[in-house]
């Protein structure tokens, strides 16, 4: 195996909380021939001086005010030298073997990008449950339209991929500027996945994700009118690229469970049940007097 360098992006808001556990999770890696590109948001708190306690191997840019994280991500690629790139979130933790494991398979291979199992850890770093994910390689939009699960702390790109096609993370996006660049680069090139456990990804009680219910369905729309109109360039068909909007309408009652508005929710989640007949339970408790707190979580797993 040649040795290529690995740029990892960390991109930094006040994270100091997990910040050390984070960056030395990287420099207990396996493989050795990477830079940290370490983005500070402009964090007021002590994540700066966590960041300068590390070696040159760790390369801090501070911002001079704080943008998007699309953007500051953005920023950062613009930094990176590396023939591959990976992420890490401050919270979160890559395991034993991750990159040496990845950077294994995409030097062996034509994947554009890899991306592996996750170990899903609440804030006392407990796992709550396992994300795993199949060994595979290929033409994989079809499978991740009916079922995305590309964690992004996985995740490591062929760089050229991003330089060459002009890729970056979209800045009108909010909530899913990553499954956006990533189903773009599905929808043209091969990718691996690899059951492997490759990250502990933190899941806080208030994340992101039960902050912005009502951008999941417009933001996912958004890239999938784009696949459209990638798929149609090529002269390509996807079948599933129907189901996947259809399937938006499970995404649109998210907001309206967290409102108490059931009844209508049930109505966007019936109009989802020929795609994923498990919808059909959601559908059943709408009818009850769960708690909307309750329901949500076992929907967004």
């Amino acid at each position: 195996m040649s040795d290529p360098l690995v740029s990892i992006i960390v991109n930094c808001f006040n994270s100091e909380r997990f910040l050390k556990e984070a960056i030395d999770s990287i420099y207990q890696q396996d493989y050795f021939n990477w830079e940290i590109i370490f983005w500070d948001n402009a964090s007021t708190d002590g994540s700066s001086e966590v960041a300068k306690s590390y070696d040159n191997r760790l390369k801090y840019f501070l911002a001079s005010i704080t943008t998007s994280l699309g953007e500051a991500r953005n920023l950062a690629l613009k930094k990176a030298s590396g023939k591959y790139v990976a992420f890490l979130d401050c919270d979160d933790k890559y395991l034993p073997g991750k990159i040496s494991k990845q950077v294994t398979t995409m030097e062996s291979s034509d994947a554009a990008l890899c991306y592996g199992s996750v170990f899903v850890i609440n804030e006392n770093g407990e796992v709550i449950n396992r994300n795993k994910i199949i060994d595979k390689h290929g033409y994989l939009l079809d499978k991740l339209l009916l079922r995305y699960e590309i964690n992004m702390q996985t995740v490591m790109i062929r760089r050229a991929v991003l330089s060459d096609n002009h890729l970056s993370f979209d800045l009108s996006l909010e909530f899913s500027p990553d499954y956006d660049l990533f189903m773009r680069i599905a929808s043209e090139y091969k990718l691996s996945a690899l059951s492997d456990f490759l990250v502990e990804y933190r899941k806080a009680d208030n994340s992101l994700t039960s902050r912005m219910l009502d951008r999941i369905a417009p933001e996912m729309e958004y890239t999938l009118n784009g696949l459209y109109k990638t798929l149609s360039k090529l002269n390509k068909e996807n079948k599933n690229l129907d189901k996947a909007i259809q399937m938006l309408n499970y995404y649109k009652s998210l907001p309206l469970i967290q409102e108490g508005k059931y009844r209508e929710a049930r109505k966007y989640i019936y109009k989802s049940i020929r795609v994923r007949k498990r919808y059909f339970v959601y559908f059943i408790l709408m009818f009850f007097p769960v708690k909307n707190t309750w329901i949500l979580k076992k929907m967004l797993g």
